[in-house]
């Protein structure tokens, strides 16, 4: 066997091998008309190869003119494979200019059977045997050239023209794989097109002895669209193996979100605001009064809360919605399908569109039961031990508020005394019985208001966060010590603000605390001289949102290792304190969002001070 012969036998079985396989690509879906394309060029390809081995070995003038008239069949398919291709694979090219190579190369298949002996020669007058190589003999025709035989090379022109106007779109894409295609498919295409149909055009006009290569013409043209099915499914065999491996860490990435999410008491949400849909991650669909996994509405959310927690919850949502802050965030309590009353703190963030209208709403939800529980817990053994304190503080004060008493209850006594003795007499006036009863009910009253600032400190309830008066705090508490003081003889400096802003507070707790720093500075100075014994009261606004109250001694003062541990629990410089005083002090003023703080006043004496903050639209 010739090595001629060999080489167009392989060129014939690469085609019908690249056919095959594309053929079974295509059945399997993967950019079926693109492997049909390609594979129906294959074919085409391997009929032409095996057409040009038959011709080159042919001694028969007639078997030539049937071979080169047959020729254009597999040509056409061809020239339909190649748009195809172009068409479908690249989405490029122009229509017009397909269907004109198509009717082109139609035409020639037509005018091959309908003019002379084909399309190549009006007559085939013999066959001149030539030696390829000084080694291999073949057949090639010879005879008078059909005029119609330009109609072939235009349709390759027209083909080619084509295929560069989808190489020309390429590129416009902008795209790094467009240009590549631009250049390298495009490229091969029309010049191995342009090379087999001109050396066919030589070979019969006689210009040179060879055989036809249109075969070997168009084997490049077939691998450059091989190499680019097989990229684009090397590519995608690729991004299928990174899709599952991305879709193996998302579902590990949701299972360990769903276990954080459980271990934490988490819920995940999202509300879509636009079509008013929110879900949320909770496995009870029972929570929110439905029977199975579902969107609800924001007004049904609503609906499952407390209702005291409504307003205060949609008001968070409300303030959420304005441009700038888009940050939520509340706490509300819900019945749980067993009955029990649980506490959730929610928090979320608003997307927004272009125009700044809310989008959607993504949050999470923790359940904050045991947390509440326990400040509630913390809360009532500080109100119980604040209690313990004020109690403790009444004990020391018996003394004094003995004195507040005695005197009214003295007043009373002698005033009805003489009432009596006036009746006794018969010498009754009028007006001096109206008088000595108006002294009674003075001094009752008077009694009577010793006795309620005395229950009000006693009494234990719930702490009630109201808008107060530090300037009547400053005097009811100094009407409580007032005797005290008289006894210890300390003149008390009282200086208040005008026009002080009211603060947000528990009346009897601030009074517990002012209380408490008075009778710390009276015992500061129980060495001190009498007539240097003075006690100083200062009310003042500090800043715009805050008013102070300083409580000044003029005792020896704090020493300086110890002023930063005075406010500890349990440390006391007395001998006879348990050193819980202050710190009960400072949790209160803590609790009500302020400071309390010590300095050492000049020359002697320390000062308290402690600030609130205050009530907008409250004035004392």
């Amino acid at each position: 066997m010739s090595w001629m012969t060999v080489l167009w036998s392989m060129l014939a079985s690469t085609s019908l091998a690249f056919a095959l396989l594309h053929l079974f690509i295509w059945a399997k879906g993967i950019q079926p008309w693109a492997n049909l394309s390609f594979a129906t060029a294959a074919i085409a390809i391997a009929v032409i190869t095996g057409m040009e081995l038959m011709a080159m070995r042919t001694t028969s003038i007639e078997q030539m003119a049937l071979i080169l008239r047959w020729a254009h069949l597999p040509l056409l398919v061809l020239w339909l494979a190649i748009i195809c291709f172009v068409r479908c694979y690249f989405d490029a090219g122009r229509s017009w200019l397909a269907w004109l190579a198509v009717g082109l190369r139609a035409v020639a298949l037509i005018l091959s059977f309908s003019t002379g002996q084909n399309l190549f020669f009006d007559q085939i007058t013999g066959l001149k045997q030539v030696a390829v190589l000084g080694s291999e003999t073949i057949s090639i025709a010879q005879g008078s050239l059909n005029p119609w035989y330009v109609v072939g090379p235009l349709s390759t022109v027209v083909l080619a023209a084509f295929v560069l106007d989808a190489a020309f779109t390429l590129w416009r894409g902008g795209t790094d794989t467009g240009r590549r295609r631009a250049i390298v498919f495009s490229s091969s295409i029309i010049f191995f097109l342009l090379t087999g149909t001109g050396h066919s055009a030589l070979v019969n006009a006689g210009v040179i002895n060879s055989p036809y290569i249109v075969g070997l013409s168009f084997m490049p043209i077939l691998l450059a669209m091989s190499y680019e099915l097989s990229f684009d499914l090397l590519h995608s065999a690729q991004l299928s193996d990174q899709l599952q491996d991305s879709e193996a860490e998302l579902r590990l990435s949701k299972q360990r979100m769903r276990v954080a999410a459980r271990s934490g008491e988490l819920r995940m949400w999202e509300w879509d605001i636009v079509p008013d849909e929110i879900w949320s991650t909770d496995d009870d669909p029972r929570l929110y009064g439905i029977s199975e996994p579902q969107k609800i509405s924001f007004e049904h959310f609503l609906n499952i809360l407390y209702e005291e927690d409504r307003e205060q919850v949609r008001h968070s949502v409300e303030r959420s919605f304005i441009k700038g802050n888009g940050h939520y965030e509340s706490e509300f309590r819900i019945t749980m399908p067993d009955g029990q009353v649980h506490w959730f703190n929610s928090r979320g963030r608003i997307e927004f569109s272009e125009d700044d209208q809310p989008l959607r709403m993504l949050g999470v939800t923790i359940d904050i039961t045991r947390r509440k529980q326990a400040e509630l817990a913390v809360q009532q053994q500080r109100n119980e031990l604040t209690h313990l304190s004020r109690v403790t503080t009444l004990g020391e004060l018996s003394g004094s508020l003995a004195h507040e008493l005695n005197q009214p209850l003295a007043a009373i006594l002698s005033n009805a005394q003489a009432a009596q003795r006036f009746l006794a007499h018969g010498n009754t006036d009028l007006a001096e019985i109206q008088d000595i009863l108006k002294d009674i009910v003075n001094e009752d009253k008077r009694a009577v208001e010793v006795i309620q600032r005395l229950r009000l400190l006693l009494k234990k309830g719930e702490v009630q966060h109201l808008p107060v008066n530090l300037n009547k705090i400053v005097e009811e508490v100094l009407k409580i010590i007032s005797s005290d003081l008289v006894n210890h003889n300390i003149n008390v400096n009282i200086d208040l603000a005008k026009k002080l802003p009211a603060v947000i507070g528990d009346r009897v707790q601030l009074q517990q605390v002012l209380l408490n720093l008075i009778m710390n500075a009276c015992e500061a100075m129980s060495h001190t001289n009498a007539d240097r014994r003075r006690l100083f009261v200062h009310t003042e606004q500090n800043g715009i949102d805050k008013v102070q109250v300083s409580v000044g001694d003029q005792g020896p003062g704090i020493p300086s290792e110890s002023l930063g541990n005075i406010f500890e629990p349990f440390f006391t410089t007395k001998l006879q304190g348990m050193g819980l005083g202050l710190p009960i002090c400072r949790t209160i003023i803590t609790a009500h969002g302020g400071q309390l703080w010590a300095t050492n006043n000049t020359p002697r004496g320390a000062v308290f001070h402690f600030k609130l903050p205050t009530s907008p639209g409250e004035s004392a």
